[in-house]
C-alpha cells in the first residue's frame, strides 16, 4: 500500500522549479514549461507513494535519494514523515558540490 506522504520544498528547491520553467518557457515555450513542470511534480508524487524508488545517495550527502525526470535529478530524503525536497537540478550539473551548499 503506497505510502502518500507530503512534501516540501526547500527554498533552493523552489529556486531551481522556477528557474526551469523560466528557462524552458524561453528556450521552447511556456506550453512547454507548464507540461515539464506538471512532469517534475509528478515525479515528486511518485516519491510521494515510494519514497524509496530513488537511489541512496549517502556518500555525498547522508539520508539522501536522488531521482532522474527527464535532464533533471530530484535530490530528497524522508524526514519526519515527509519528503523533504532539498534539490531539483539539471543532470549536467556537478550534482555533488550543488547540493552540499
Amino acid at each position: 500500500m503506497p505510502n502518500n506522504l507530503g512534501f516540501e520544498l526547500s527554498k533552493l528547491a523552489l529556486r531551481d522549479i522556477n528557474n526551469i520553467w523560466i528557462y524552458t518557457a524561453g528556450k521552447w515555450s511556456k506550453t512547454q514549461a507548464n507540461k515539464y513542470y506538471k512532469e517534475i511534480f509528478k515525479k515528486i508524487n511518485t516519491v510521494c507513494e515510494n519514497p524509496e524508488v530513488g537511489k541512496q545517495i549517502g556518500y555525498i550527502k547522508p539520508n539522501h535519494r536522488i531521482l532522474k525526470v527527464k535532464s533533471h535529478l530530484i535530490i530528497y530524503k524522508i524526514d519526519k514523515g515527509i519528503i523533504f525536497i532539498d534539490r531539483i537540478l539539471h543532470e549536467r550539473m556537478d550534482v555533488e558540490n550543488e547540493i552540499i551548499k
